[in-house]
């Protein structure tokens, strides 16, 4: 059986195992687990350093001593006796609870707090950079570059180029699609070496029959790309088109 710290909290493990109220098994368990834990290893010598000076005191008479001179010296009386008994206990009893308090629920509480407070500034983050990259896709950009793609059978064949201006965000790809089965398509995009750069899913025509793609400039360097469109209803996916383009930019 492995220990975790929950159990230990809600449980009182530490509690427990310092007045010997724990099953063997359970002692044996918690042994394992606070060995290995700085947290736990402490707590457990707190609270047991605790727990000795409480029964330190109540052996030397200082609890009743207390009690004494919180009744101001009304006596022994038989009838006090009960009495100050009960005082004695409630206030050991309240000593220990304090303790407890003190060294297991309090750094508990003060690590959930900081554990809650890291987590909040992560989503925080999160939104704030969402949000840049939400306004960065919303705001209006003019004259954006344009290139309308024809196919290209072979190598022999001239790519489609298009000259990208300084301060472009996006390019946008036409693309007349022939005539095939399929209702969605996925455009895959590569770089002269062969390597993937860019993916787009369920791409569906326009009211013209066309359809229209954006790419952030960005990823765009200067040079040669290969782009295939696939139908993406059948499997395998058939080719629709391949097309070569060639980027220059200023």
């Amino acid at each position: 059986m492995i220990m975790m710290h929950p159990q230990i909290e809600d449980e009182e493990i530490i509690e427990r195992y310092v007045l010997n109220r724990l099953a063997a098994e359970e002692r044996k368990a918690f042994e394992e687990h606070f060995f290995g834990c700085d947290d736990c290893f402490l707590k457990v010598q707190d609270t047991e350093r605790f727990v000795a000076g409480v029964r330190d005191a109540a052996r030397r008479g200082l609890l009743a001593e207390e009690v004494q001179r919180r009744t101001g010296g009304l006596g022994t009386s038989r009838w006090l006796v009960p009495a100050l008994g009960a005082s004695a206990s409630a206030a050991l009893a309240l000593a220990v609870l304090n303790a407890w308090l003190y060294f297991v629920r309090m750094p508990g509480m003060r690590q959930q707090l900081t554990q809650s407070g890291v987590e909040l500034r992560a989503q925080q983050q999160a939104r704030a950079a969402l949000e840049d990259q939400l306004a960065s896709r919303i705001e209006a950009e003019a004259n954006l570059p344009l290139v309308m793609l024809q196919a290209t059978r072979d190598a022999q064949t001239s790519p489609n180029e298009v000259d990208l201006p300084p301060g472009a965000k996006h390019l946008v790809l036409w693309i007349e699609v022939p005539a095939t089965k399929s209702e969605r398509f996925h455009l895959q995009l590569y770089t002269a070496d062969n390597r993937s750069i860019e993916t787009l899913d369920n791409l569906e025509r326009n009211s013209y029959g066309a359809l229209a793609v954006s790419l952030p400039v960005e990823a765009l360097q200067p040079g040669d790309y290969r782009i295939t469109l696939t139908g993406q209803e059948r499997t395998p996916a058939s080719l629709v088109g391949e097309y070569r383009l060639k980027i220059r930019k200023p």
